[in-house]
Parts: C-alpha cells; sequence; structure tokens
C-alpha cells in the first residue's frame, strides 16, 4: 500500500541539522554556492521534495515502530549526502539520519541502537559524519572506492567495491 509522503516538521528535522540551516533553506536563503552543492536551484516545490523525502521516510519509521506493519520503506529516500550544516550531491537533509533520531527520541523503550545499512553508489558520508561520535548508532556504508565525489567521511565499517564489480563479487562483499 503506497502513501503520500507528509512534510517533515522543523521539530524532527532539529533532532539532527542545525535550526539555522533549516531555516535558511525553507525561506529560500541559501547562497548560490550552497544551492550548487546540494545540486539544484531553490524554489518552493524543492523545499517541498526536501520536507517529504524526510517526511516519509520518517513516517515509514512510525510505522514500523508502532508495530502497523512489519516493513515500511519509502521509495523517495536515501539523502546520505545531508550534514548537519550543510547538504551537497542531491541531499539538503539526511532523511536516514533524522529517522533514527526520531526513532531513538520517540521509542526508548523499543528503540535502542540503530543500523545504518546504505549500498549506494556513494559514500554515505553525511551519515558517518552525523553519527562519528554517536554510539546509538553504527553506519554501514558499501560503495565504488572510485565514486567518491567529496570529502571522505568514515562509517562504522566500509566496504569500498572496485568499479565494474558483478552481481556475484558484490553479493560476496555484502
Amino acid at each position: 500500500v503506497f502513501h503520500p509522503s507528509p512534510l517533515a516538521s522543523v521539530i524532527d528535522l532539529e533532532t539532527t541539522h542545525c535550526s539555522n540551516y533549516i531555516r535558511r533553506f525553507v525561506e529560500g536563503r541559501f547562497t548560490e554556492k550552497e544551492n550548487k552543492a546540494v545540486g539544484f536551484p531553490w524554489s518552493p516545490q524543492s523545499v517541498n521534495r526536501a520536507l517529504s523525502s524526510v517526511g516519509g521516510t520518517i513516517a515509514a519509521t512510525h510505522s514500523v515502530c508502532r508495530d502497523e506493519c512489519l516493513v515500511s520503506a519509502h521509495i523517495a529516500g536515501g539523502t546520505h549526502h545531508a550534514f548537519y550544516d550543510y547538504g551537497e550531491g542531491f541531499c539538503v537533509f539526511s532523511d536516514i539520519a533524522v529517522a533514527a533520531r526520531v526513532a531513538l527520541r520517540d521509542y526508548p523503550t523499543k528503540i535502542r541502537k540503530v543500523l545504518i545499512i546504505d549500498l549506494d553508489v556513494h559514500q554515505g558520508n553525511g551519515n558517518a559524519a552525523l553519527f562519528h561520535d554517536d554510539p546509538n548508532v553504527f553506519t554501514f556504508s558499501m560503495h565504488c572506492r572510485q565514486n567518491i565525489f567529496s570529502e571522505r567521511k568514515y562509517s562504522n565499517y566500509d566496504v569500498e567495491v572496485e568499479a565494474g564489480c558483478g552481481d556475484g563479487e558484490y553479493l560476496r562483499l555484502l
């Protein structure tokens, strides 16, 4: 069953991202350099896209944590290049990081630790940085060694895959 993505609240975003950064993005006050780093120009639609991307992942997380379903997913998520106070690589906010922090905040008796498994071709540098000193979140990134496009951050566990790796080798490494 598919559901529309709700928009993330500022309160939920602030579990992970700088309030000034959030406000400047929502109000359209990013610099040209910041918009270029994110990868698209600011518009009201880009705000809705970013808030919906996070909101859908949070909604999926709540569905599982409330025992409404066993598995839930958000097909527009995966924004793993967002940092505390800046974004890059088409990621303004980290939906995964915000959802992890919301789960830890809202379900403390049920959720004590979170494992983030990032299987994108790019290293999950934003999530690695956001959770660098957080013992409650373990980050795992499996990515292409030759496809690091910005400053590398180290996850708790990184697996580098060679370009051209086939399915069998990839699954063996995983």
